[in-house]
């Protein structure tokens, strides 16, 4: 692929920190493509661009490893045209280092290129609670109450009551 390699924005998310936040200002020549490369953005994570631009030009969010070896099913996560101003959130699925392309190949005048980028970490998942069915209900249900004694029943209302007004 054609293009000069515009910056290599660095985004290293740690547990301390994460997001990161980028900008870069550039001219895109007629006929030709630049890239600007986000690497170490984790899976999970959100990734949102705002572009703007003087005229139009092809804006794409590829993965490093689509971009080196493109395979049959391989897609940018977006792909759009942008005439003033652009802006787009993805998710990304798998940790890579990934590419947004700025392309003016049908381009007749060189176009100037604001892009603003932002990598937020994924949320951190919380472990489901264990469930626990509560005393009461695990020791009868209505099914078998024939069984059970009106007095023991107005019992495990009572003990029942209790608890829910300590809590």
């Amino acid at each position: 692929m054609q293009g000069a390699l515009l910056a290599a924005l660095l985004f290293f998310f740690t547990a301390c920190a994460d997001a990161a936040d980028a900008a870069v200002a550039t001219d895109v020549p007629a006929g030709k493509a630049k890239t600007i490369r986000i690497r170490g953005v984790p899976a999970g994570a959100t990734v949102a661009v705002r572009v703007v631009t003087n005229g139009p030009l092809l804006v794409a969010l590829v993965g490093a490893k689509h971009l080196k070896a493109p395979g049959a099913g391989s897609k940018p996560l977006f792909r759009g045209e942008v005439r003033d101003k652009l802006a787009f959130r993805v998710a990304v699925t798998e940790a890579d280092d990934y590419v947004l392309v700025l392309s003016n190949r049908g381009g007749q005048e060189a176009r100037s290129v604001e892009a603003q980028i932002r990598a937020t970490g994924a949320a951190p998942k919380r472990a489901p609670q264990p469930y626990s069915p509560r005393p009461e209900k695990a020791s009868w249900s209505l099914s078998d109450s024939s069984s059970v004694s009106s007095e023991r029943r107005a019992r495990e209302c009572a003990a029942s009551a209790r608890r829910c007004a300590s809590q």
